[in-house]
């Protein structure tokens, strides 16, 4: 079974000079520090390396405007997940971009799936079928402080937005409903909004064909003068169609034009970003007293300037990226106004066909007179056959897919699961000394939380049962474990040792673990790595790093720049 594991975690910070380099070798680690001391933001930035977002972030981290990187082994290949200037990106160990994203859903989501064999798919409220963001991918693998010690399946919140997320993620991440279940589902539902318009259609020509039968006489009368008020308005409406095609080409022209200078606003800043970090090389090779060719008098070659030269590659970087996003917003817009354009031509040109007609001497009562009331319901007769044939191969294939996600619901598969699930509940409930209430009863997609301490632990035995459940249910990528702050409701001296002391041990199929707590004082379990950071409270990042740090991004940020 494919499986990931961590290597490294580099933060920068190009704002406050500051970065972090976070090992993360071992298979056991347990991160220690503080409240407030930073421990917390390196465990969330684990997985918004990857896409995910974090339920909280403080605002200092904000505006310090953190890149990261995160290393990672996966298929037997190091690669390396950059989040930076509003991007997400992968490299390989080469260096060379695999792909990139700015949209977590359209963009990065669905690649990061792809890449990781993530088949999930599932339907938004407006009824369009897509890949969830990535933070439904690492679900079951990460457990936040700030809302997982409260309650199930909130690790990441705002990704979770689509509709039943907790019951999706419970039944596909423990193997109860596979990947084809999820994508029979998006095609059902598909499925369901074409039958429906194809219903609405048969009764709409069903009921046109009534009305044709209770018109009086053999034939329609149709009276020439109405006729010719009615060339009239298509006239109008020509002329009106006209002037809406002439606005729309002037706001496609703007737009275009528009783009156009953006596109060479950003070749001028990448041009310059390119000289500014020639100048900050030529400034860093030079020595410290640098004598005038001219005068003869010697120069200081401070370390002051060139942290401004720093400063602004920044700012420049920061305008190019916005200049690109700006850029991507254009095209955008200037795609819409072209498509509207093209319907508003259509529109016309269905005008100017009809208008022909008059041309032609063939009037509509001609037209009528001929067809008659048989002929115009000989023509709706057909088009209703075809709609009636389509909407019954419709409920064919919706049949069939229904029958698809009833074979991917094994009732025996779910009920063997179900069992592990309960059995592993019940024990690791007893182990962390948890009072479970009717074990045989509980749900997979959630557990009653008792108050005080002890709720924080009866959620860790469903994390930790569920997780087992996976493993030996399903074949889907695994990821690191990765807690933070299991400290919570004021656990004592007894249980929070007993909590860590089970995290490791019961990690299943020996997955990497990642563990923060307040202090690891007294803590000692056998091959556990144990890390200290945060030099000051509210300040994790390092000063005497950046340099360093800053050479593992160069060569990503040359990349994302140039849009390569």
């Amino acid at each position: 079974m494919p499986r990931v594991k961590f290597k490294n975690l580099y933060l920068l910070s190009q704002v406050e000079k500051r970065a972090l380099h976070v090992p993360l070798h071992s298979q056991k680690l347990l991160i220690q520090g503080a409240n407030g001391f930073g421990k917390s933001v390196i465990m969330k930035s684990l997985y918004e390396a990857l896409g995910a977002t974090p339920n909280k972030i403080d605002d200092r981290w904000k505006t310090a405007n953190v890149s990261s990187c995160l290393e990672f082994e996966f298929d037997g290949k190091t690669w390396f997940s950059v989040k930076a200037h509003g991007v997400h990106s992968l490299f390989n160990d080469k260096g060379d971009r695999q792909f990139w994203g700015q949209r977590l859903v359209k963009d990065w989501g669905p690649k990061l799936a792809e890449f990781f064999g993530f088949k999930l798919e599932m339907v938004d409220k407006d009824g369009e079928t897509l890949t969830p963001p990535p933070a439904y991918l690492f679900a079951p693998f990460y457990v936040d402080q700030d809302g997982s010690w409260d309650n199930t399946w909130v690790s990441f919140r705002k990704d979770f937005y689509l509709p039943e997320s907790a019951a999706t993620l419970a039944d596909y991440h423990s193997g109860i409903r596979p990947d084809g279940y999820y994508s029979a589902k998006a095609e059902l539902t598909k499925e369901k909004i074409a039958l429906s318009s194809l219903d609405t259609a048969v009764e709409t020509l069903r009921q046109a064909m009534t009305q044709i039968e209770e018109i009086e006489g053999t034939t329609p009368t149709y009276d020439l003068q109405e006729f010719a008020s009615e060339c009239d308005d298509l006239v109008a409406e020509s002329e009106r169609l006209l002037v809406l095609q002439a606005a729309h080409r002037r706001t496609v022209s703007d737009l275009h034009e528009e783009s156009h200078l953006v596109r060479a606003e950003a070749v001028l800043l990448r041009n310059a970003l390119t000289e500014m970090r020639g100048e900050f090389e030529i400034a860093s090779s030079l020595p410290r007293q640098v004598e005038c060719p001219t005068c003869g008098h010697e120069y200081q070659n401070s370390l002051v300037e060139r942290f401004a030269l720093i400063e602004d590659e920044g700012v420049l970087s920061k305008a190019l990226t916005d200049a690109q996003s700006k850029l991507e917003r254009l095209v955008e817009k200037e795609m819409a106004e072209r498509g509207r354009l093209d319907a508003i031509s259509a529109s016309l040109s269905r005008v100017q066909k009809i208008l022909e007609t008059q041309k032609l001497s063939l009037s509509l009562n001609d037209v009528l007179v001929a067809a008659g009331k048989t002929e115009a319901a000989k023509l709706l007769r057909v088009s209703l056959n075809e709609k009636i044939v389509a909407a019954d191969g419709s409920r064919t294939r919706a049949e069939s897919l229904r029958a698809a996600m009833n074979e991917f619901t094994d009732r025996a598969r779910k009920t063997a699961i179900m069992k592990f699930y309960r059995t592993r509940l019940s024990m690791y409930s007893q182990e962390l000394d948890v009072h479970l209430s009717e074990p045989e009863n509980q749900s997979i997609v959630s557990i009653n939380v008792a108050r005080g301490s002890e709720g924080p632990r009866a959620l860790l035995a469903y994390y930790y049962a569920f997780l087992h459940t996976k493993i030996a249910y399903t074949e889907n990528v695994r990821f690191p474990v990765v807690i933070d702050s299991p400290n919570q409701q004021g656990q004592d001296k007894v249980h929070l040792p007993q909590m860590v002391k089970f995290i490791f041990d019961h990690v299943p199929d020996d997955a990497q673990t990642i563990v923060a707590t307040e202090d690891a004082s007294g803590l000692d379990f056998e091959g556990v790595t144990i890390a200290t950071y945060g030099e000051a409270k509210r300040q994790v990042l390092r000063e005497k790093e950046f340099e360093r740090v800053k050479v593992v991004f160069d060569p990503f940020f040359q990349k994302i720049l140039a849009m390569d």
